[in-house]
């Protein structure tokens, strides 16, 4: 588990994930704390869940989670509604 809570801008943001992107495997899931606190984070989150190795992305509102569980087959987006 990876829990991503830092700079708050999207290259910052961007840059973390494609650091630790190297070391997901099957059983990771990394978590982005604020995806919503400006623009920026929204842009970097959008784009987090569009990579190919996401197969599996929640979107909590204040946090995001992505998964790369090679099982799913079909990338999976899910939004949590309150």
């Amino acid at each position: 588990m990876l829990y991503i809570d830092g700079n708050h801008t999207y290259e910052s943001t961007l840059k973390y994930f494609n650091m630790a992107l190297s070391k997901a495997t099957n059983d990771s899931v990394f978590v982005f704390d604020d995806i919503y606190w400006s623009v920026g984070m929204t842009r970097a989150w959008n784009e987090i869940k569009k990579d190919p190795k996401v197969t599996l992305s929640i979107d909590a509102f204040y946090f995001g989670f992505v998964f790369f569980k090679t099982e799913v087959k079909e990338k999976v987006d899910l939004r949590i509604l309150i």
